[in-house]
């Protein structure tokens, strides 16, 4: 199973990331689930932070579909490896801006969530999302 963990940066005129934010999880969590995709989307400010995991061919369809996607550039790759099991389990992908309650999942449901993933994460993986989720 291959892991990415990659930050972009949004092209919305507003310079907000959660501007694009709820249009690019609905494409997610419906693509993402067909393709055995799951992961995480985060947003702060103008940035996207994003790990996805599946199967190398999966993951490799959605890279090259995010390298195309319009609403974001300066994609950098901050992680690619192999994984022996998910980090983010059954997440076809969910939302967390560190701002707003998205859709009806509360922040504090997010980020005690996040600690109980991140308990078994990779260190790499815990590096870039455990201060996220306050649980560093």
């Amino acid at each position: 199973m291959r892991q990415v963990i990659y930050r972009s940066t949004t092209t919305a005129l507003s310079g907000r990331a959660a501007d694009d934010a709820a249009e690019i999880l609905k494409a997610a969590q419906a693509l993402n689930g067909v393709d055995g995709i799951s992961g995480i989307l985060y947003v702060e400010g103008a940035d996207f932070l994003q790990v996805i995991e599946g199967s190398a061919e999966s993951i490799t369809g959605l890279l090259e579909r995010l390298f195309a996607d319009h609403r974001h550039k300066d994609i950098t790759t901050l992680s690619d490896t192999n994984i022996d099991h998910r980090e983010f389990g059954d997440w076809t992908m969910i939302l967390r801006d560190p701002v707003d309650d998205i859709a009806g999942f509360k922040a504090d449901d997010f980020d005690e969530r996040m600690r109980v993933l991140l308990f078994t994460a990779s260190p790499k993986t815990v590096m870039y999302f455990s201060r996220l989720a306050h649980a560093a």
